[in-house]
């Protein structure tokens, strides 16, 4: 077994570092999260920046007050421009991120960098003032680590990015420390104590944020989870008004739609017409010619009459078998009676053979039409029963032909 060389070995130490800095996110979801984590550090920042601006408006008043006259000595004049400096950017990130929230999809690259930029200077001046309490304060660190813990803890940070703004500013905290202490035992103290700060606080930031990145992809895999049951419940739906045979509407679907017309007609007072239709001697053709051929007969029709129908908006429906109805809202008798007239002429151009049928030599319909004004008087059920009777009187007149009852 052959041992691996050094470097393939530096190489993968290499390569699981960067995967463990540099976590990642699905292409697809990267930018939407982007969008979202922006959006919430920008809320939470706005946040920040105007508890800290009325937080030192409220200790410079009172350091002011406090210190009188002598507000000029050292250190008091160092934190009298400490605050003032945090006032001043404070103002300035709180205008900032107010503006960048106008359009956080637009300006999310500028709000990641403003968010960094942030956590720098308040790093920064938090560490400013621990450097001045060793002065006055018995070398306490307290303000600094808790500034460290706070950026941990409140934003959503790319762990590289907030490991670098961590690195940073310790290192320019512990190398300006001996500037300020200058008892050894207590420098060794601030030293171990911050960097177990920055330690703990920077592991609490990266398990934050990979729990972030967990959690939004499982809320975008049960959300995509959701959207297809509901696309997939749609379909059912559909499926459920469709005939499956022909792939026009159903006799379900067809009862939906003549109840909606009929309101609807019988509310603006409008004629409403009803074609029922059934296939001349179909049942002589099924017998002869198989299901097959008895199938494919009612898809053609069906076909026709669905082309025909969509051109002036109507309804068809396969309501059973080999019987069809049509519905015409807003048609009086005599454009009923055409648009039927014109339905057996395209059928019949179809010219589907029936040796078996006593009407013709080729397959044929016969069509029942009913024009109605709906009102309180009349009902739906005798509006299909009056086309059915008119169906029946075109079956008696040797079928191929239309039939209306007035």
């Amino acid at each position: 077994m052959k041992k691996k060389k050094p470097f393939f070995r530096f190489h993968e130490i290499l390569t699981k570092l960067r995967e463990f800095l540099f976590l990642s996110i699905q292409d697809k979801y990267k930018r939407e999260f982007d969008i979202e984590t922006a959006r919430v550090n920008l809320g939470r920042a706005k946040i920040t920046s105007l508890c800290f601006l009325v937080v030192e408006i409220i200790m410079l008043a009172v350091f002011l007050s406090v210190k009188g006259k002598n507000f000029l000595r050292l250190p008091d004049r160092y934190y009298g421009i400490m605050y003032i400096t945090m006032i001043i950017a404070m103002v300035f990130y709180l205008t900032l991120y107010i503006r960048l929230g106008k359009d956080v999809q637009k300006y999310c690259t500028n709000i990641q960098i403003a968010g960094t930029s942030f956590v720098i200077f308040i790093l920064s001046w938090c560490a400013g003032i621990s450097l001045l309490d060793q002065l006055t304060y018995n070398g306490q660190i307290i303000v600094y680590t808790v500034a460290v813990l706070a950026v941990a803890v409140t934003p959503f940070y790319k762990p590289f990015i907030l490991l670098a703004a961590y690195t940073v500013t310790h290192a320019l905290f512990i190398a300006l420390m001996p500037l300020f202490q200058k008892s050894g035992g207590i420098l060794f103290g601030n030293y171990v104590n911050s960097t177990i700060f920055i330690i703990i606080s920077w592991v609490i930031s990266y398990m934050r944020y990979r729990n972030r990145i967990e959690d939004f992809i499982k809320s975008k895999e049960i959300q995509e989870k959701n959207d297809e049951l509901e696309r997939l419940n749609k379909e059912l739906e559909k499926l459920s008004y469709i005939d499956y045979l022909t792939g026009i509407s159903n006799r379900t679907m067809f009862d939906i739609i003549v109840k909606e017309e009929w309101n609807r007609c019988k509310h603006q007072h409008e004629p409403f017409s009803l074609i029922i239709l059934d296939i001349d001697f179909f049942k002589e053709y099924n017998d002869n010619y198989g299901h097959r051929a008895g199938d494919s007969c009612i898809k053609k029709i069906a076909e026709v009459l669905s082309n025909f129908a969509e051109r002036s908006h109507f309804t068809v429906a396969r309501y059973g078998g080999d019987e069809f109805a049509i519905l015409l809202p807003y048609t009086d008798k005599e454009k009923a009676f055409s648009f039927a007239e014109d339905t057996r002429r395209d059928v019949e151009k179809l010219n589907i053979e029936h040796a078996y049928s006593s009407a013709a030599d080729h397959v044929t319909i016969s069509l029942g039409v009913n024009t109605i004004i709906p009102s309180d008087e009349s009902s739906i059920e005798e509006f299909f029963d009056t086309a059915d009777k008119a169906l029946y009187k075109a079956k008696e007149n040797d079928r191929n032909c239309i039939f209306m009852i007035n």
